[in-house]
């Protein structure tokens, strides 16, 4: 069975503060942002699951490191447990004694665990077509190439 053996975080950020694009009276200078994760398997396939949270500016310096928190809830899981138990995968993520103050109702946490890059990214594990070595149909993985 595959394992999830690395989560990569890209921080993306593009300069619309340059033309204030995108700019108001709450954001007088944003730079659109993405934390983009990678979440690496040991599957001969190269399966990946990827997934990205929407910030701006130096709020992603806080958001990689967020979701780089979380890296040692994620790394050497079972990718069919995950598959069939995203919801209990997610709410793993939001239980960490020391990052739980956080809150994972709201804020960085929120964003980077329970509701946003990394479900997405593991929520790309699953496709319809693709077999996880579970019988469940909810089980299925997207293969993705780099």
């Amino acid at each position: 069975m595959p394992v999830i053996t690395e989560l990569d975080t890209h921080d993306i950020r593009f300069p619309t503060s340059l033309e204030l694009d995108g700019s108001d009276a709450m954001n007088p200078d944003p730079d659109y942002s993405a934390s983009y994760v990678v979440l690496r398997t040991n599957d001969s396939t190269e399966l990946q699951g990827r997934g990205f949270v929407f910030t701006i500016g130096r709020g992603n310096d806080v958001q990689v490191e967020a979701i780089r928190a979380l890296r040692h809830l994620v790394v050497g899981r079972d990718v069919s447990a995950v598959c069939s138990e995203l919801g209990a995968f997610a709410r793993s993520l939001t239980d960490d004694s020391q990052l739980r103050w956080l809150g994972p109702e709201k804020g960085v946490m929120h964003m980077a665990s329970g509701r946003s890059s990394m479900p997405r990214g593991t929520w790309r594990l699953v496709a319809p077509g693709n077999r996880c070595g579970s019988s469940s149909p909810t089980c299925r993985l997207r293969k993705l190439r780099a």
